[in-house]
């Protein structure tokens, strides 16, 4: 198999595809269970799609962009997990051939080869999550190109303005997907501070990059009158530390284990092994630190699942095909690829059916019984597992954010947003275990007569009662 991705041929890639179809073919079969991430994309598209404003009256803290795409796919294909799965699949093969392609045309090993995308396809196997149409994926893709900039820069023989600026607005646009993935802003620069000899203008230039698309979006908010809005839910709540871990570090390790012992042996066998160019050098410590900061990411992550780990298989791709390469033994080299290929398609589908010490049991979505019969619903609480099988009403979608709202009765803004956001799309049931509503029943008459309590839910009353 090795061999075969070794000769730099771009039908190559169907191979690729063949590979992928024949790994990813059981989730096809038998579909994983709906995840929140997942969730939380499929509402926030419904919601999108029905003309909501986001942010305004879709109270979340994701990416615009993301928002916009999920409404577009809502549009498309309703809530169809199976069309959503397919997406995730054609993106993963597109980014997996792009790596393949950005190497080998940047000459960043001793021979053009399509390891790169066979190392990438495997590694994005090592979780069933990674084929979930999530922003943190399709940011990924903006990364990619945004490293292809980077390499640009680089390479002495190519300087130009427009590949600096646009490695700030891919970078830029990534960020607009998952805000997260704006620290590679502050990777990029430094990287470029370090191996290149660069006036303090073409710096500029890549904060302009990386600065437009936001104020573009900053422009678009205001002239719909939600300036404020954005910013409180959007950029405030970003770029705070708080996490969401849908899994547990113990778990984690049995899924990256393997991964980190093939990048450990690959940077030793680099450090003894590797000749290298100057240029090759540079590209190797440069993928480094971009794997640094890969890493450094994750704190500004929202949740913690194994798909956040996404942006680091790039550099484990990178740094796997140099060991590969300069393994004298080509037989030895196939038998390394067999073992990473087939223990990894392992772990995951052992871990995906609890056979080993992995628990998903906080990322999968749980079935929701005790409100079964309505149509539309809101819960008063973190746990969104009642938008599995009902459709959110009103904008109070994020509880960490909506929480200060429903915390303030006596605030006259509060008062208003709560009579308006249940007024204008008022939900069948409200779940509110801590009774949170009830100071605002107080004081809108209107919403008191709409709604009764009935142990843990505010029940919609009939029109005729």
């Amino acid at each position: 198999m090795l061999r075969y991705f070794r000769i730099n041929d771009p039908y190559r890639l169907l191979g690729l595809l063949v590979i992928l179809v024949i790994i990813y073919l059981p989730l096809f079969v038998d579909m994983p269970e709906m995840t929140y991430p997942e969730l939380k994309s499929l509402v926030i598209g419904e919601k999108v799609q029905e003309g909501r404003t986001l942010y305004a009256e879709i109270v979340d803290s994701s990416g615009p962009l993301a928002a916009w795409f999920n409404g577009f796919i809502d549009l498309l294909f309703g809530r169809s997990m199976m069309a959503r799965h397919i997406l995730a699949f054609i993106v993963l093969f597109f980014q997996a051939a792009f790596v393949g392609i950005m190497f080998a045309d940047k000459k960043a090993f001793s021979e053009n080869t399509y390891i790169p995308s066979l190392i990438y396809a495997i590694l994005i196997f090592f979780s069933f999550d990674t084929l979930s149409l999530t922003p943190e994926l399709l940011g990924t893709g903006f990364i990619l190109l945004a490293l292809n900039n980077l390499f640009k820069e680089i390479e002495f023989r190519e300087q130009r303005n427009e590949s600096i600026f646009n490695l700030g607005l891919y970078i830029s646009l990534a960020s607009l997907f998952s805000f997260s993935l704006f620290l590679y802003l502050p990777g990029a620069l430094i990287i470029l501070i370090i191996f290149t000899r660069h006036p303090p203008r073409k710096y500029f230039l890549l904060i302009c990059g990386f600065i437009i698309p936001h104020l573009l979006l900053m422009s678009i908010f205001y002239l719909q009158d939600s300036f404020s809005e954005m910013w409180m839910y959007y950029y405030v709540p970003n770029l705070s530390l708080n996490v969401t871990r849908y899994i547990s570090a113990g778990s984690l390790w049995w899924l990256g284990a393997l991964p980190l012992f093939f990048l450990l042996v690959s940077l030793f066998m680099l450090n003894r092994e590797a000749r290298l160019t100057k240029y090759q050098t540079q590209l190797v410590q440069s993928m480094f630190f971009w794997m640094v900061f890969s890493f450094l990411h994750l704190f500004f992550s929202k949740d913690i699942r194994p798909q956040s780990f996404i942006t680091v298989i790039p550099s484990l791709s990178f740094f796997i095909t140099h060991a590969l390469l300069v393994i004298h033994k080509k037989k030895v080299a196939e038998i390394s690829v067999w073992i990473l290929l087939l223990t990894t398609v392992c772990i995951s589908y052992l871990a995906r059916y609890g056979a080993i010490g992995v628990d998903y049991g906080k990322l999968i979505v749980k079935e929701d019984k005790a409100t079964e019969g309505v149509q539309k619903a809101l819960a008063l609480d973190n746990d969104i597992s009642i938008y599995k099988n009902h459709s959110l009403a009103s904008p109070f979608f994020n509880w960490d954010l909506s929480m200060e709202i429903f915390s303030t009765p006596d605030y006259y803004e509060s008062v208003i947003k709560v009579y308006q956001g249940i007024i204008n799309d008022p939900p069948d049931v409200i779940r509110d275990r801590d009774d949170k509503l009830k100071p605002f029943l107080e004081r809108i008459p209107d919403l008191k007569r709409m709604y009764v309590r009935n142990d843990i839910f505010y029940v919609k009353k009939k029109a005729n009662n």
